[in-house]
C-alpha cells in the first residue's frame, strides 16, 4: 500500500484514543487494529465495531473479521460469497468498522454503537481509514455504518441521502448502490442491514453478492 506509513499511524491514533473512556457501553480495553490492505480496494465491507469480550483487564487487540477465521461476520462474508476470506482478500476485498473499540450490550441486547460513539470515533479512525481506501465500492452493514461513511469529510452523496433517509427508501430509489464522491473519486454505497436474525442474513447477503459482482469479484449476483 502506497501510503502505508500513514496507516500505521491511524492505528496509533486508534490505539491511543480515550475520547470515549467515560462511555458506560464503550469497552476501551477492546481495541480494532488494522493490517493494511495490500491492493486497491475493490469493495469495503463497513461493520460495526469489533465483538465484545468480558473481562478485558488490559488492553488489547480485537478479536475481529479482519484477523479472526471463526468471527462471525467473516464467516458469513465466505458463507456468502463461496470463497475463502483470504482470496476474497486478493480480488480487494477488505472490511473496517464503523467504531474501533467494542461495544457492550444494552438493556435489549444490541450491541449497536449509540450514535454519540459513531459521531465521536469518525475522526480519530473510521475518515482516516476511508480516506486513505479510496474504495470503488462500499456495503455499509447496519445503519450506524452507514452513519459512519455520511459523517465522513469530503462524502458527496446524492441530495436525497440523509442521515435520517431510512434503508428501504435508500434500496428502493438505488437498487444497484448509490453513486457517490469521496472528494473527486466516485464510489458506489449498497446500504445493508446487518446480518442478526435470518431475515436480516438474507438480505444482507443478497446486498454483499450484487456488490461483489459488479465489483468483479465473483462471476454473478443474486
Amino acid at each position: 500500500m502506497e501510503t502505508a506509513a500513514s496507516w500505521k499511524e491511524i492505528q496509533k491514533q486508534i490505539w491511543d484514543c480515550e475520547n470515549c473512556l467515560a462511555h458506560p457501553r464503550v469497552a476501551i480495553k477492546i481495541r480494532q487494529q488494522t493490517m493494511p490492505p495490500t491492493m486497491s480496494v475493490s469493495l469495503l465491507l463497513v461493520g460495526l465495531a469489533p465483538p465484545h469480550e468480558n473481562g478485558a483487564s488490559v488492553r488489547k487487540v480485537a478479536k475481529s473479521a479482519t484477523n479472526n477465521p471463526l468471527d462471525n461476520l467473516r464467516l458469513f462474508v465466505e458463507e456468502t460469497l463461496a470463497q475463502p476470506w483470504e482470496t476474497l482478500a486478493s480480488k480487494g476485498l477488505f472490511l473496517i468498522h464503523a467504531v474501533k473499540c467494542a461495544i457492550s450490550s444494552n438493556a435489549g441486547g444490541s450491541q449497536n454503537p449509540p450514535r454519540p460513539v459513531v459521531d465521536c470515533c469518525n475522526p480519530v479512525g473510521f475518515a482516516p481509514e476511508f480516506q486513505l481506501l479510496q474504495p470503488s465500492r462500499v456495503v455499509a452493514l447496519g445503519d450506524m455504518a452507514r452513519r459512519a461513511i455520511l459523517r465522513t469529510p469530503d462524502v458527496i452523496m446524492p441530495h436525497k441521502v440523509k442521515l435520517t433517509t431510512t434503508l428501504d427508501s435508500l434500496q428502493k430509489l438505488w437498487p444497484e448502490g448509490i453513486p457517490c464522491k469521496l472528494c473527486d473519486k466516485p464510489f458506489v454505497l449498497h446500504p445493508a442491514r446487518f446480518p442478526r436474525t435470518a431475515v436480516q442474513r438474507a438480505e444482507a447477503a443478497f446486498v454483499i453478492r450484487t456488490a461483489a459482482q459488479l465489483a468483479g469479484l465473483t462471476g454473478e449476483a443474486g
